[in-house]
């Protein structure tokens, strides 16, 4: 053997001690890594659809005309609807 075949293995032999000894950290960030990643996008996903249910109010009506501005038009319909609705005992 020449000193630069031994060489070459020693310094194998110590990257080959270096990767078993690190290998099992890494694979513990990886692990870390994709379980942060996985539960951000399930809060994102969680997010958009609360954000998109919020806005998504069902109308029991189409529009609504009044000539008074400033008050909800959720407000004139419900109104309509108790003046429209008789109760029956």
């Amino acid at each position: 053997m020449t000193f630069d075949s031994i060489w070459e293995q020693e310094e194998r032999q110590g990257l080959l001690r270096r990767l078993r000894h690190d290998y099992p950290a890494w694979l513990r960030r990886r692990r870390q890594r994709r379980t942060a990643l996985a539960s951000i996008a399930v809060l994102v996903v969680a997010g958009i659809s609360i954000f998109n249910f919020q806005f998504s109010t069902s109308k029991d009506y189409d529009y609504v005309c009044c000539n008074r501005s400033g008050i909800a038009e959720g407000h004139w319909a419900k109104v309509a609807s108790n003046i429209l609705t008789t109760e029956t005992l």
